[in-house]
């Protein structure tokens, strides 16, 4: 579930480049500015209970084909940046209405939501909540791996959710990390990330599937929280042993999905880690001015589009990218055919959290 709705939709609206993005008013010390922004339009409001509703609906759908069995030897783990919606909510009204307002929670975060999921599901009672930024759901991803790779469990459903609230947005205002305008990945007029909303759950097992998941890499580099070295070498030391770790070769990456944030620093980071592992040749995109930046989730949304992009024979364009940072590494610029091979898929997070996967598509 994305801005374009669900994914069928969300597919739909890549391959035609018919792309919705609405705008929202951000509150700031001095006035309210105007950004856009890709929301959940008419789907999610933003409450506890009507996000609870519909990540519950997201987890029956992918564990459709379980029995009751097998449902009570499946874990869940959600990823997200969204810790306490309540408290978030409560210091927005303080700061922006310049009067205390009573925190609500009661401890009902979005850590306790798991549980809740889980029980009413009928998923065994072992859940986890990850928060590494924008790693979250990526890193959730890994740990479902460990887990099933060591027996503990036989299914692993991982969510990533985001529902975005003032204080996130004017965070991200007041380090001038918002672009005004569209998003614009590895263009040399970039001026920053858009947001967004998503919610979106894959289903790890050891079934027979023509996809699976290599392996990956995650590193948090704490000395560079906020940003991260022009040179990308953080960057491309995650990128290279997620490769060693999943026994593949750079030459064999059939395509690379990009974090690319449209920020100055990260994105001239992330094309030099690039350029210092990958020949030209390569094939590499974002999918970011489609859905925006949505933090938390975008390790399992961006997951789901980019394999159900494939399963539909292509890999989406990087649209608004007119002039290229690095005249020798040009993103995609049209939709190219594509139905199988081995994909890099990029996440590098604020607070020093860069996540590498590497998944692999059988024709089988």
């Amino acid at each position: 579930m994305s801005s374009q709705g669900d994914l069928a939709e969300t597919i739909q609206a890549i391959k035609s480049s018919n792309i919705k993005v609405s705008s929202k008013e951000v509150p700031s010390l001095e006035e309210k500015i105007k950004i856009p922004y890709f929301k959940l339009e008419n789907k999610v409001q933003e409450n506890q209970k009507e996000i609870l509703e519909a990540i519950k609906e997201s987890v029956l759908d992918v564990i459709s084909d379980l029995n009751e069995s097998d449902r009570e030897n499946t874990a869940l783990i959600v990823g997200t940046s969204q810790v306490d919606y309540n408290i978030a909510d409560s210091i927005t009204r303080t700061i922006t209405n310049n009067e205390a307002y009573p925190s609500t929670s009661i401890k009902r975060s979005i850590d306790s939501f798991a549980k809740d999921i889980a029980d009413e599901c009928g998923l065994n009672d072992y859940t986890m909540t990850i928060a590494t930024a924008c790693t979250s759901s990526a890193n959730a991803v890994l740990e479902a791996s460990n887990l099933i790779n060591t027996g503990i469990f036989k299914y692993v459903v991982v969510v990533g959710v985001e529902i975005l609230s003032d204080m996130m947005n004017s965070g991200f205002s007041s380090m001038k990390l918002l672009s005004p305008n569209v998003q614009k990945p590895f263009d040399k007029s970039r001026e920053g990330l858009v947001l967004g909303e998503a919610m979106a759950s894959i289903l790890l097992g050891k079934d027979r599937s023509s996809w699976s998941l290599k392996g990956g890499f995650s590193n948090c580099e704490s000395a560079t929280i906020t940003s991260v070295s022009e040179s990308g070498d953080e960057f491309a030391k995650v990128m290279k042993n997620s490769l060693e770790l999943s026994g593949v070769g750079p030459n064999e990456i059939t395509a690379l999905k990009a974090h690319a944030t449209s920020t100055p620093t990260n994105d001239i980071a992330e094309i030099n880690a690039i350029s210092n592992l990958f020949d030209r040749s390569l094939t590499f995109t974002a999918l970011k001015p489609y859905v925006g930046h949505t933090l938390g989730a975008c390790g399992v949304l961006e997951l789901a589009i980019f394999m159900a992009s494939i399963d539909s024979g292509f890999i989406p364009a990087t649209i608004n990218n007119n002039t290229p940072i690095n005249e020798c590494y040009i993103p995609l610029q049209e939709h190219k055919k594509c139905d199988s091979g081995i994909f890099m898929m990029n996440y590098f997070g604020f607070g020093g959290n860069n996540t590498s996967l590497i998944i692999e598509k059988e024709l089988i």
